[in-house]
């Protein structure tokens, strides 16, 4: 009877994502993430960042966008949980922040460093959106892409279950971009 219940959380926030895996000469470069956020939430977020409220987000909303609700992500690794050749990679940073409003909903695209060379060997990177909290909901696009690949470079790109990302609060395993890359 004095034995603590696990705290049961539902999402209050649901987000649509998509990665794109980004290279350059020496193999890859980041991931670019774009998120579409739910009717309700951005509602909400524009209410407070669309000063105008004419549904374009200026230079100066877009930065108080940024500084207000993007900027306290890095706390949380900006939802996104990525895993090279098995060991975690934590995405401190984010460049390129560009949020805007298309069909009534907010959109955040933005980029996550993550250098990996390619040097010879075979790589695998799995990368998701998730929030441990369970506050926000991510669906992750099944179709996410590469770009840039140099043609010295052979890479596939699966979607599926991580069962090594499976929380143990929930016990639940997120769907997550797979990307394999190495020399041709």
């Amino acid at each position: 009877m004095l034995v603590p219940n696990q705290a049961e959380a539902h999402p209050h926030v649901f987000v649509d994502s998509s990665l794109t895996f980004e290279f350059d000469s020496q193999g890859l470069k980041g991931i670019r993430e774009k998120w579409w956020f739910d009717e309700m939430f951005a509602s909400m977020i524009l209410g407070d960042f669309d000063t105008n409220h004419n549904g374009i987000l200026s230079k100066k909303e877009a930065k108080a966008l940024r500084d207000g609700a993007f900027i306290n992500l890095k706390d949380f690794n900006f939802f996104t949980t990525i895993l090279i050749d098995g060991q975690p990679y934590m995405a401190t940073e984010a460049t390129e922040f560009t949020p805007s409003i298309a069909e009534g909903t907010l959109i955040y695209e933005f980029f996550i460093p993550c250098k990996v060379i390619e040097d010879n060997k075979k790589h695998t990177i799995v990368a998701t959106n998730i929030d441990k909290s369970l506050y926000t909901a991510f669906q992750m696009d099944p179709q996410n892409k590469i770009k840039n690949l140099p043609n010295t470079i052979s890479a596939q790109l699966d979607f599926d279950i991580a069962e090594e990302l499976t929380s143990p609060l929930t016990q639940m395993a997120p769907e997550a971009a797979f990307l394999t890359f190495g020399p041709k």
